[in-house]
């Protein structure tokens, strides 16, 4: 198990879908750490950085009582470990590389042992290092430095956001910097004599190395305290307008295949910063600079960036053939389209059953067996005494049957191809399923577990989440545990094979309805499955919902808010006033006016094809979408209107500009030393700060398994449902707790279970 997680924190290392695969070679040039005089650089590292530092400090040591550096090294080691940020020269990086990017020996053997003692300190700084509120405040506002970093976008000791192959973004510093000629670019070529190629540039943050730029942003804390939450509310009513604008309707221009998400929200962005209400805000936005602004801007648009990578299939990451994605992975992301899942569910229940039915009778009849009783394969694995109950075996005919030479090998060699084969591949569907995996089903676990821990998922997608992550975990384990205690009940070879093949049968059943041509034959379901996703995960509806915490969120005065909300408690959700705002010309652009007064017109003429052409259609996946609508008249389970009861745009323009704005005073360079003081930590955590897992999704997931198996996480889930007040929910994931503590617990006992069987089935078989 230990060697199967040190090999997942490589794979996670090197195969990181926003990492270049390249290592850097003679076109690359490393570029050696400067930090910002006073922008604290350091990240709470690893324990693999602070067993470094350990390390160099016993090296140290050794070498000082030894023939090693002359006394006062120790010393030196010392102070530069205790360095205070204060204390470092913007600027005095090491220059080692020629144009091609190779390091001259000679420079390398003059260099004074304390610039690189203070190098490495740099780019591996101690692991009991946390931001403040200063470091990244600066990130959000100082330009990169010049020179070396000429035209990359960050600086080495930045504080910036990454975002991981989970989609998850994590707070992280910079610590490298590696600048790199393009692919096509040749050194040789004599029109290149002289010139400088378009730099490539990538970045090594936290345990992430060679990121693209486009994965890095400013961190949430800095801009909050800068602008306040306003963006973040422009944020929640611009996904619901795009939500509320695309449509599912192939070959239509406003298709959500069609729409640039991007391009839809900037629009927005603009009319909103220069709406004469917003003068507050506009003038500390203007007052920030071009740099401060295009952080913001590219924080604020970064779930419209996700939804087009979504939906550009050809030069997007996503990936929607991957194998993994299965019946219940449409029912965890749609909520909808029950009928086949648990269809699927049933057969992959009986089929188990009834193998099992029949495998307890493998020794019936044979001399010795306790006919009638029932459980004579049970017996046997208790006593392990296979002469009582097989007597068959004969090894001079070679056959492969109960207590023979030949059958004992045979069981054996399974148990082996289980421990190196089965028993690997179990465990990475674990790690794959839990959301931390580099692949597009992970990616989509990842999120469905955000909605989850939010406590925003409806009950088709609770269902559907967990069926899907113990049918691909537990189920696994369970199904292979079945199979081995057939092969200990089979006494025939052919048997063994066969039985062998009805347990793979059972275990892609799910994956097998998926793949076929009628079900999301050009994956477009899916796709806008996972567009919902992101809007669901990205807003708090819940926290929209209720009027107390929303106004807390956004730090205004909770009778301001109610009033602003109508009066009501559930503020920012009212299906009866959605439905009439979204009727109402006063909240349309010139767009989507016109297609609003086509569509009536249409109407009174009786004309179809102008109806589907200006009128938003109700499409479902499944038919219990329709059948609800026929039922209840409501629509809310069709595709991009599940969030139709938060179209309440008359209380939107209310709340738009209501968020108060920080005064400059709180975040300039007058305010530096108290906001040097104000650290993330366990009690007060700044925004996408793990402070105990850092920026490693292997260590967030063995977080997870450990408060899986304690029940803090059920604890801690059924404290946000209990806080949303979703009684359902709250009573869904009490049950959900024990059964997933039962599921973790064998999922992680089974690799032993294995190991155990090896010695058990060359003895009792």
């Amino acid at each position: 198990f230990l060697f199967f997680v040190k090999n997942l924190r490589q794979e996670g290392r090197s195969e990181h879908p926003q990492a270049s695969t390249q290592e850097p070679d003679s076109n690359s040039k490393i570029i050696t750490p400067q930090p910002p005089g006073s922008v604290p650089s350091p990240e709470r590292g690893s324990d693999f950085t602070s067993n470094i530092m350990n390390f160099g400090r016993q090296m140290s040591k050794r070498l000082s009582e030894n023939d090693g550096p002359p006394p006062g090294s120790g010393a030196l080691v010392e102070a530069i470990d205790n360095e205070k940020d204060d204390d470092i020269v913007t600027g005095g990086g090491i220059e080692l590389t020629t144009r091609t990017g190779h390091a001259r020996l000679k420079d390398v053997i003059d260099i004074p042992e304390e610039d690189i003692l203070r190098e490495i300190n740099r780019e591996f700084p101690k692991a009991d290092t946390l931001p403040n509120a200063y470091a990244v405040i600066q990130t959000c506002l100082s330009s990169p430095e010049g020179g070396k970093y000429e035209g990359a976008g960050y600086s080495v000791g930045d504080w910036v956001e990454i975002q991981g192959p989970d989609t998850k973004w994590r707070l992280a510093t910079v610590r490298r910097i590696i600048k790199q000629a393009p692919d096509e670019w040749d050194w040789n070529d004599e029109d290149n004599i002289g010139k400088e190629p378009n730099w490539e540039f990538y970045y090594n943050c936290g345990e992430q190395r060679m990121l693209e730029e486009e994965y890095l942003r400013s961190p949430k804390e800095g801009l909050m305290r800068i602008f306040g939450r306003r963006p973040w509310v422009w944020q929640s009513y611009a996904l619901l307008r795009y939500e509320n604008f695309v449509r599912f309707q192939a070959n239509h221009e406003n298709d959500f295949d069609e729409v640039d998400a991007q391009e839809y929200a900037r629009q927005l962005w603009t009319e909103w910063l220069e709406n004469e209400r917003n003068g507050d805000f506009k003038a500390v936005y203007d007052d920030v600079g071009e740099i401060g602004q295009q952080e913001l801007l590219e924080h604020i648009l970064s779930p419209f960036i996700d939804i087009d990578d979504v939906t550009e299939t050809e030069n997007g990451t996503w990936d929607f053939d991957d194998e993994n994605i299965s019946a219940f992975t449409y029912l965890a992301v749609l909520g909808t389209g029950a009928l086949i899942p648990l269809i699927c569910l049933t057969m992959q229940i009986a089929i188990p059953l009834l193998l099992f039915q029949n495998a307890k009778a493998g020794r019936l009849g044979l001399p010795g067996s306790h006919e009638g009783s029932g459980y004579e394969a049970i017996d046997s694995i208790l006593t392990c005494s296979p002469g009582t109950y097989s007597n068959f075996g004969d090894d001079s005919t070679d056959q492969a049957g109960f207590n023979t030479r030949n059958g004992k090998i045979m069981s054996t060699l399974v148990v082996i191809f289980y421990l190196f084969q089965v028993v690997p591949d179990t465990m990475h569907s674990f790690f794959n399923t839990a959301g931390t995996a580099d692949t597009s089903y992970s990616k989509i676990m990842s999120m469905r577990k955000m909605v989850w821990d939010q406590g925003d998922d409806y009950i088709g997608q609770m269902i559907g989440y967990k069926l899907d992550l113990y049918m691909n975990t537990v189920f696994e384990c369970f199904l292979y545990s079945l199979n081995l205690f057939i092969i200990y009940n089979t006494n025939d070879i052919l048997d063994v094979i066969l039985n062998a093949l009805a347990i793979e049968f059972v275990h892609q059943l799910d994956e097998g309805f998926r793949a076929s041509s009628w079900w999301d034959g050009n994956d477009r379901a899916i796709q806008a499955g996972v567009v919902e996703l992101i809007i669901q995960k990205t807003l708090s509806l819940n926290m929209l919902k209720d009027y107390k915490r929303f106004a807390k969120w956004i730090g205004e005065d909770e009778e301001k808010v109610k009033a602003a909300c109508g009066g009501e408690g559930e503020c920012l959700y009212n299906r009866k006033l959605a439905l009439s705002d979204n009727e109402n010309v006063e909240f349309m652009n010139g767009d989507e006016a016109w297609e609003w007064r086509c569509a009536e017109a249409a109407k009174k003429l009786g004309r179809k094809f102008a109806i589907e052409e200006y009128e938003k259609p109700f499409s479902y996946f499944g038919f219990e979408g329709k059948l609800y609508e026929v039922l209840t008249g409501r629509n809310d389970l069709a595709y991009f209107n599940k969030l139709e009861s938060f179209r309440v745009w008359s209380r939107w323009e209310q709340v738009l500009f209501m968020a108060a704005i920080p005064g400059k005073e709180t975040w300039d360079e007058g305010a530096k030393e108290e906001l040097e003081k104000v650290e993330s930590n366990l009690e007060t955590t700044f925004a996408n700060h793990n402070v105990i897992a850092g920026t490693s999704p292997m260590w967030a997931f063995t977080v997870e398994v450990f408060e899986v198996l304690t029940f803090l996480y059920t604890w801690r889930s059924v404290k946000t449902c209990f806080k949303n007040k979703n009684y359902v929910a709250m009573v869904f994931r009490l049950l959900d707790g024990s059964f997933n503590w039962l599921c973790y617990f064998f999922q992680l006992a089974f690799p032993f279970l294995t190991l155990f069987l090896l010695g058990y089935f060359a003895k009792c078989y």
